[in-house]
């Protein structure tokens, strides 16, 4: 018998609610979940009533709290070490800093060179994990999004019923022993989530892109065009499709003059891209290096990086 189930066992204080509670979040499976997670679950059992004894008809903040302190002496949850006001659950094993930023975070997803080492497009092992999270602007529309959608699952007798604020966690620098490099952006990319994991990462598409908007998030630009030159054909229908929907002319610029000049790729967007080229601007191939007289005249960008 582990120390969770002595607990339940031999505590005359423990509750049905706080039981029912405590096998929501070890099925839950997350590695650490905030109170309005675990209110949520609470929830919950209040509306399928799958516990016995449960005190009027729904859970108050009040009995929330007296079970969250059961739960922590029953060692259940406790306060996770890197994210302040977050709990780490107990029955889960320990994870690596990728896993429990996304468990974290539900709007985060693992991005640039660290993204590059997950498909297998780089030998570099970056020291931070990268990851794209939303702005401030955009993170308060999900957060009013998320509050609209669960709104059915805390109403009760017709009334949305008191509940913990949804907490967008402020991620440390540190997680788990791993620094964090963090990239803030009002505009998402494309993400998908891994198998059998929490984690998610930026889509191939999306990963060739951030290489060409945030180059010195990927190595640096001579090591993006080495990416290039070895991986961009394998996946060039992915990259296209992402480029097309980039907004930036710079980006396709860019894309256009290394798979078309430096590759000898060939594809029917090329020439839809190409219009996007002005004359008499200074586009460069490398955003972190000066202007240099030598240029593409097709694609109208300066190639200032060998």
């Amino acid at each position: 018998m582990d120390k969770t189930e002595t607990y339940f066992h031999e505590a005359h204080r423990m509750t049905n609610f706080a039981e029912a509670l405590a096998r929501s979040i070890n099925g839950a499976k997350e590695y650490i979940i905030s109170d309005y997670e675990i209110f949520l679950l609470a929830c919950d059992i209040y509306r399928k009533r799958s516990a016995r004894y449960l005190r009027g008809e729904h859970p108050t903040m009040d009995q929330y709290r007296n079970a969250r302190e059961i739960l922590k002496k029953a060692n259940v949850i406790t306060a996770d070490k890197d994210y302040a006001g977050m709990w780490q659950v107990l029955s889960q094993a320990s994870a690596p800093a990728d896993e429990i930023v996304c468990s974290a975070d539900p709007y985060c997803y693992i991005s640039h060179l660290s993204a590059m080492q997950r498909y297998g497009l780089t030998f570099r092992r970056p020291e931070a994990l990268h990851i794209t999270r939303p702005g401030q602007k955009l993170l308060k529309k999900l957060k009013e999004g998320r509050v609209e959608k669960d709104a059915p699952k805390l109403t009760f007798g017709g009334v949305v019923i008191e509940a913990p604020k949804v907490l967008q966690p402020r991620h440390p620098d540190v997680v788990r022993g791993r620094k964090i490099h963090q990239k803030s952006t009002e505009k998402l990319g494309d993400w998908k989530a891994i198998r059998r994991s929490k984690a998610r990462v930026s889509s191939i598409g999306q990963v060739f892109l951030e290489m060409l908007t945030d180059p010195h998030l990927c190595g640096g630009m001579q090591h993006v065009l080495e990416v290039w030159e070895e991986h961009a054909k394998t996946h060039l229908n992915d990259i296209v499709k992402r480029i097309d929907l980039a907004a930036s002319g710079v980006v396709k610029m860019r894309a256009g003059y290394i798979l078309e000049e430096r590759m000898a790729a060939q594809h029917p967007a090329f020439q839809e891209w190409a219009k996007k080229a002005q004359r008499g601007g200074s586009m460069v191939l490398d955003p972190s290096l000066p202007y240099k007289d030598v240029y593409s005249e097709k694609w109208m960008i300066s190639i200032n990086v060998s």
